[in-house]
């Protein structure tokens, strides 16, 4: 929140960022299906590998330096 007025150049861009402590009507939302969504769709897009450990060692499995334990 500005406290004070900014001198900008006519015609300066700006990037103007709104934040919200809660919804506009002042209520929270009785669920939210958003993560529910993209958790559906990670399994769908989802390819087995054959590699357990794919996450825990991709540095080795992408650049070939040690595992790490």
């Amino acid at each position: 929140r500005l406290t004070e007025p900014i001198e900008l150049e006519e015609g300066a861009e700006v990037n103007v960022i709104v934040i919200t402590s809660e919804p506009e009507n002042g209520k929270k939302p009785l669920e939210d299906h958003s993560w529910n969504a993209l958790a559906e769709l990670v399994n769908e897009c989802a390819i087995d590998t054959g590699i357990t450990d794919l996450a825990h060692h991709h540095d080795h499995d992408l650049y070939g330096t040690s595992k790490q334990n």
